[in-house]
């Protein structure tokens, strides 16, 4: 089965950071093995969703975080990359 590396955009996510709940934005790149892109796309929003980094804290269960992949492509295997997150500040004020 073929690999893919996901670019992945995460914004709205409810995090602790420091102590404090912050609403982040986040960068990630994930491989996964999968049949075809949209599988792949798949697997990778369901890993996403279900990383204990990313897990709601108690009382902000209701936020809506949203995830897209900027970039599927297929390659011939993983490479060995921290996969961990490129957090960033939401901007709060986004109509002003």
């Amino acid at each position: 089965m073929p690999w893919f590396r996901l670019f992945a955009l995460g914004e709205d996510f409810p995090v602790i950071i420091d102590g404090n709940v912050e609403i982040v934005g986040f960068y990630t790149t994930r491989y996964v093995e999968a049949a075809s892109a949209s599988e792949a796309e798949a697997i990778a929003s369901d890993l996403l969703f279900e990383d204990e980094d990313l897990q709601p804290p108690p009382g902000y269960e209701d936020i809506q975080p949203r995830l897209v992949f900027e970039e599927i492509e297929q390659v011939a295997e993983p490479i060995d990359i921290d996969d961990n997150f490129s957090f960033f500040p939401m901007d709060e004020d986004e109509d002003a």
